[in-house]
Formats: structure tokens, C-alpha cells, sequence
């Protein structure tokens, strides 16, 4: 516990005249989570107010509340109230400090971009693992400590700052020394990785996603670029860039970083990770590169051409900080699947079933061209959009499958508070103008398990079904609140239903 005053001066927060010295353990954004002992930091959000809250919050046991104004309803007289010009911003270093500051003593390697994510965290954390490093991972699937793997089930990509340095004193307190963290434009932003000391800014590509919040994709690739700033202001932290990403490298290309490693999954001849051949299989990607610690023969089992360029950046990152390269690829080549990315569903069925998380237009382009040339049959494709999210992306999602898809079943994803119908629309827009036809190879199906059950029960041997966008969630978010979903387990009710159907 910290008294108030030495957190608050710890914080670079002022100490008002007068108030209260109660000690304190935690910080709390929720007030469902407040206690004896813990401090409300009344947040403003989309749905609701912290400082609506604030009153609940004392009420089971705060001891203090820090707010950007006068609480409303008021809290009791006498509880410690510091206003402050950002809540968000405030909620970062008092929660660090409140947890001791445990990224400062853990090698941190924060992973953004658009698309790739989640999935080069996770070989990250592999090819620690691999290299004999105690390391822990936390991604939007889920939550790798050593060896232990706990799912994701906030929906946060990056945690609230709260959260996070919580989770980092466990994974410290837990004997890890690296921790790779999964870093979203909107916690670049939102202040949630204020208070975490970066070691590396690893960098998969660049395209376009939230433009609703960001409002321009130069916005979007600025909040990007921050996390490179931030390394580079330590003096001898480490960028990994995806030189085959121009939009990407026009803007951090010229970061002062310290270090810099560039890789190419393209072989482009500057790289410093550099493949030299690619080839990919419905059994995984085989690749050979040239890296600065010597060549490399690697082969993975997760499918996508694309994800050559994910072991590159991971590869890249786990080895300028000192790991092996044996070992960073014995542990890479050990890592068998990623949550909802490129996952297959196979019942023994003629056909292919995969589930991924792309929900980008260039997501979805990747993992159907991927698929495109791995089909014999037709090669179909159920999808959405997030409502309450950036509409531009949707008739270019369905243009996409339009172009290369045979057949589109558009479906929720998280309508959220949006007209669900309006969504399929806007989406059906670009796939019409594509050149699909309504009735024929393009069907508008909001119910998300009809029209998986639609698209599997009218596959023939040899297509390929691609369920895209909901990966590894288990929710629909609606307008009525979340709906549990499993993504996998309504496919193989389906793919059961069709073997049943063909006397399989």
C-alpha cells in the first residue's frame, strides 16, 4: 500500500490542499471493482461515465477518486477527490506505480500494425521459448505466461493501462524476464501503454482499420508511430520494420531509433531478414532466409503465405535481443496454431472449413488469395463488419470478395447498436459491383449460425469454406448485448449436419 499523497506526488499528479492521506493498494477504473483500499479513477466513455460511478465506487469501499470533474451524484464529504485534466492519462502512472513499476524490470517488445498481430506476439513468445527465454505473451486471443496459456476474454486488444500493469507484475512475479504485448492504435492513443517501458517496436503492416476513431489513415499510421517514438526516445531501443510495407516505412523508416532490423517475406535485396524462398502448403509455409545471425531454414506449421513475414518479424526481435537462432526456430517450428488464424476444421469432410480473424480488406485479400490458390472447388466466404466502427471498409471488404471469392454469405459480426441489415448492405454494395450476383453467389444472411450452417450445408467436394471476422471471439456483440458465440463449434455442428446429409 502507498499513502495517497506519496502516490499521488509519485505520479506527477498535485496533492490538493486538505485531503485525506488514506492508504492505498489499487487503482480502479471500474467501480464494480472497488474495495477497501482501492482508488476510482472516473473514466468517460462511449457507452458510460466513470463519474457517474464515482459514488458507487466509494460506496463499496474506495478510499479516494480521482476525476476530471466534480462527480455527479456527489460523493460523501470528506472522501478525497483530485481532479485532474485527464483521466486516462492520470490512471497510467498511479497504476504503475501502485503495481512497482514491472515493465522496468522485464524486456518488453510492443507489437503493432494492421493486420498479423496477435499472431507474430504469439511466435514471438514461441521463439523465446524456444531459446530457453522465460517469457510471457498478451495478445488479443490470449494470455501466455511461460507455458501456460489463459484465454483473452475482455475483447481488448491492449488492455486498459489498470489491467496491463497488473498482468505485468503477475507475469514478473511469475519469474518471466521478456514479455511480448500486443499494442493497438487505440492504446497508443488512449494512454494505456503510457507507463510501459518498450525495449522494441515491432512493426507488421500497415494498411487502414479504425478510421471511425483515428479519421484519416495518416492519423491512424501517426498513432502507430508513436510506439517507435517512444522506443526511440530510450536510446538504445530496437524498431523491427516490414520493408515490403511502403505506407509503413514512409513514416517510420525515419524514427532515430538506435537499432534498426528490416525484413522482407518479399526478398527485397536491403532487408536485414531476408527470404529467399517461400513456399506455402495447406500443411504450413516453408521458408528459407538470409538474417544477420546466419541463414535459416524454417518451417512453419500455420498456414498463409503471410506468415512468412510474421516469423521474420518475430525472428528478428527475439534474436537482436539475444536469443539464439536454433533456438528461435526449434521454438517457432513447435508452434502449431494461433486462435482463430488460419485455423482448420477438419471432420474428415471432402471439403476445407477455415476460421480466421480477418476483418480488413486487406486481411480478407490475403487469406482468400492464400485459399484461392489451395482450392480446387469453389472458394466461398462468410463475413461482416463491426458496427459503430469504420463503415468506409465495408463495400471494400465486399469488393474484395467479389474479386475473388465464388460465393459471399454476408453475416453479423458485431452489429452492435447499428442497423445489422444497413451493414450487409453497404457491404453487398461493393461485392454487386464486383460483379456478384444477388441469389446466385451472394447471399445476405444476418444470422451469423444460419448462414454458417447455409455455406457449409452447400459446399461440394473440394471448396473451401472461409469464415472470416469473429476468429477466436466468443461473443456477438448486438444492440440487445452480447450473444455467446463459437466460431468453431457451429462449424463442425454444420460440417457434422453435411457428412449426416451425405451418408458420411
Amino acid at each position: 500500500m502507498i499513502p495517497l499523497h506519496a502516490l499521488l506526488a509519485a505520479a506527477g499528479l498535485e496533492v490538493p490542499p486538505g485531503i485525506a492521506d488514506p492508504p492505498v493498494e489499487r487503482a480502479v477504473y471500474d467501480s464494480r471493482e472497488a474495495g477497501p483500499g482501492t482508488l476510482f479513477v472516473a473514466i468517460g466513455g462511449t457507452r458510460t461515465d466513470g463519474h457517474a460511478h464515482a459514488l458507487d465506487a466509494v460506496g463499496r469501499g474506495a478510499v479516494a477518486v480521482v476525476a476530471e470533474r466534480p462527480p455527479s451524484p456527489e460523493v460523501p464529504e470528506g472522501t478525497p477527490l483530485v481532479l485532474v485534466p485527464d483521466s486516462r492519462a492520470a490512471l497510467a502512472p498511479l497504476a504503475a506505480r501502485l503495481c512497482g513499476d514491472p515493465s522496468r524490470r522485464l524486456s518488453v517488445a510492443g507489437v503493432t500494425g494492421t493486420d498479423g498481430k496477435t499472431t507474430t506476439v504469439t511466435m514471438l513468445h514461441a521463439a523465446w521459448r524456444g531459446a530457453g527465454v522465460a517469457a510471457a505473451a498478451l495478445s488479443t486471443v490470449d494470455f501466455r505466461t511461460l507455458d501456460r496459456v489463459e484465454p483473452n476474454a475482455l475483447r481488448q486488444t491492449t488492455l486498459e493501462s489498470a489491467d496491463l500493469q497488473e498482468r505485468l507484475a503477475a507475469v514478473l512475479a511469475a519469474g518471466c524476464s521478456h514479455v511480448a504485448l500486443e499494442v493497438s492504435s487505440h492504446a497508443l492513443e488512449l494512454n494505456r501503454v503510457d507507463e510501459v517501458d518498450v525495449d522494441a517496436a515491432v512493426y507488421t503492416r500497415i494498411t487502414s482499420e479504425h478510421l471511425d476513431f483515428h479519421g484519416s489513415r495518416e492519423a491512424y499510421r501517426e498513432a502507430k508511430a508513436r510506439l517507435a517514438e517512444r522506443v526511440a526516445a530510450r536510446g538504445d531501443g530496437l524498431a523491427v520494420l516490414d520493408g515490403d510495407d511502403p505506407f509503413g516505412m514512409a513514416r517510420l523508416g525515419g524514427v532515430p531509433v538506435a537499432r534498426r532490423l528490416v525484413y522482407s517475406a518479399a526478398g527485397a535485396a536491403r532487408a536485414d531478414l531476408r527470404a529467399t524462398r517461400v513456399e506455402a502448403g495447406p500443411g504450413g509455409v516453408r521458408l528459407a532466409a538470409e538474417t544477420p545471425w546466419g541463414p535459416v531454414e524454417l518451417g512453419l506449421r500455420l498456414a498463409g503465405r503471410f506468415n512468412a513475414a510474421n516469423a521474420l518479424a518475430a525472428l528478428g526481435a527475439a534474436c537482436a535481443g539475444g536469443a539464439p537462432l536454433d533456438g528461435a526456430v526449434a521454438g517457432l517450428e513447435r508452434l502449431d496454431r494461433v486462435g482463430g488464424r488460419m485455423e482448420r476444421v477438419d471432420l474428415g469432410q471432402p471439403f476445407s472449413v477455415v476460421i480466421d480473424y480477418a476483418h480488413t480488406a486487406e486481411a480478407l485479400r490475403s487469406v482468400l488469395g492464400e485459399l484461392r490458390a489451395a482450392t480446387s472447388g469453389r472458394l466461398w466466404a462468410v463475413f461482416g463488419s463491426a458496427g459503430e466502427r469504420d463503415a468506409e471498409k465495408r463495400p471494400a471488404m465486399g469488393a474484395v470478395a467479389g474479386r475473388l471469392a465464388d460465393a459471399a454469405v454476408l453475416t453479423d459480426e458485431d452489429p452492435r447498436r447499428e442497423d445489422r441489415e444497413q451493414i450487409l448492405e453497404e457491404i453487398a454494395a461493393g461485392a454487386l459491383e464486383a460483379g456478384m450476383r444477388r441469389g446466385d453467389n451472394l447471399f445476405v444472411v444476418p444470422d451469423r449460425a444460419l448462414a454458417v450452417a447455409q455455406a457449409i450445408a452447400s459446399a461440394l467436394p473440394g471448396d473451401t469454406v472461409l469464415l472470416a471476422g469473429k476468429g477466436h471471439e466468443s461473443c456477438i456483440l448486438t444492440a440487445a448485448g452480447s450473444v455467446p458465440w463459437d466460431e468453431r463449434a457451429a462449424a463442425e455442428e454444420a460440417v457434422r449436419r453435411w457428412l449426416g446429409d451425405h451418408g458420411a
